[in-house]
């Protein structure tokens, strides 16, 4: 057993309890196949350019434990400033763990959380605070996507506030992660969520993001009393397009611009 810190992820897939063999049959094909194609992003953020002036993603080892329907992943980071500097990059990959999922028939709820845990490599089982935080807050959003904790929140308070770190480096945080009335189950809380619709908008450009969207999420069925689930995700994601996007979307020209001149 390790002790660690760093970032810890829960993620449920939705719907999937009530599935009949042949349905859950697919659904353990289709996780396996998105747990792959997740690894290889994690790969491709390594080696890609950062979206600041620092020079690389530091993206940490990140270790993948499966319970039925959950996905429980963490990421040691090391404290304070070294936990910090590496969020990006991890909240880069939750996006893509959304849209991939989207893609895999998979609609993935959770959260992530900050803290202390312990990892038994032999097993893979997770326990420790990290890990009770992100799962006390895994289920209570009524939608698919990603909030953070509000334990992370405070400990990412630095980066997501700090207006003078954006000025000088001409990115927009929302790129990251986004201040929403999420809904809850017992009704809205203002807090920060995972920005999956700017990854899905860069991803999916042939047709407008709100036309791929329903084309995606027609291949689901929709139970009743499933519905606001859905709903509540089509207007996050026509929140963050509409309301979000384009000055992400501005800041990033920017970024590349300045890339492009060596400035």
């Amino acid at each position: 057993m390790v002790e660690q810190f760093g970032f810890v992820a829960v993620l449920d897939a939705l719907g999937v309890s009530n599935y009949k063999i042949d349905e859950a049959r697919k659904f353990i094909e289709n996780k396996n196949a998105l747990i792959s194609e997740l690894k290889e992003k994690a790969e491709n953020i390594r080696k890609s350019f950062t979206i600041n002036a620092e020079g690389r993603y530091e993206f940490p080892e990140m270790t993948i434990s499966t319970f039925g329907d959950t996905l429980v992943i963490c990421w040691p980071t090391g404290r304070e400033k070294a936990a910090v500097v590496k969020f990006p990059a991890i909240a880069e990959w939750l996006q893509s763990a959304i849209v991939f999922g989207l893609k895999r028939e998979i609609l993935l709820r959770g959260s992530i959380s900050i803290g202390d845990y312990i990892i038994d490599n032999g097993d893979r089982t997770v326990l420790g605070p990290a890990i009770a935080d992100a799962h006390a807050w895994s289920e209570e959003a009524n939608w698919f996507g990603i909030i953070l904790t509000p334990y992370c929140q405070i400990y990412l308070g630095s980066v997501l506030e700090n207006r003078a770190m954006i000025e000088a480096t001409k990115v927009n945080n929302d790129i990251l992660c986004v201040k929403y009335d999420v809904p809850l189950r017992d009704g809205k809380k203002e807090m920060y969520a995972i920005s999956w619709p700017f990854f899905f908008m860069v991803t999916f450009t042939e047709l407008p993001g709100p036309v791929t969207l329903s084309i995606l999420l027609t291949k689901f069925s929709i139970p009743k009393g499933m519905e606001s689930k859905y709903e509540n995700s089509i207007q996050f994601f026509n929140f963050y397009e509409n309301s979000i996007y384009p000055a992400v979307n501005e800041s990033v020209r920017k970024m590349l611009a300045m890339a492009k001149t060596g400035e």
